[in-house]
């Protein structure tokens, strides 16, 4: 495998525009609820060592929010 020598700057630069991009699908509605977007950002902190736990700012609205999830039947019906 060949290495390569690259500047941390532009590590770090990409690492930030990747973060940036994920943040801005975070705050659209609709990437919000594509679940392909949604398992990008899971696989993203799990490569990243992040965890979320219910102490963790948010994370207690999001488990309420859970007990509204459509029926999938229903969804199908009105498209």
């Amino acid at each position: 495998m060949a290495e390569f020598n690259i500047p941390q700057e532009l590590i770090d630069q990409l690492a930030t525009e990747e973060v940036q991009a994920l943040l801005d699908g975070l705050s659209d509605e609709n990437m919000r609820s594509n679940p392909a977007f949604l398992a990008k950002v899971r696989q993203f902190l799990k490569d990243n060592n992040f965890n979320t736990t219910i102490e963790t700012n948010g994370v207690k609205k999001i488990q309420r929010d859970t007990s509204n999830i459509p029926q999938f039947m229903d969804l199908v019906k009105d498209s």
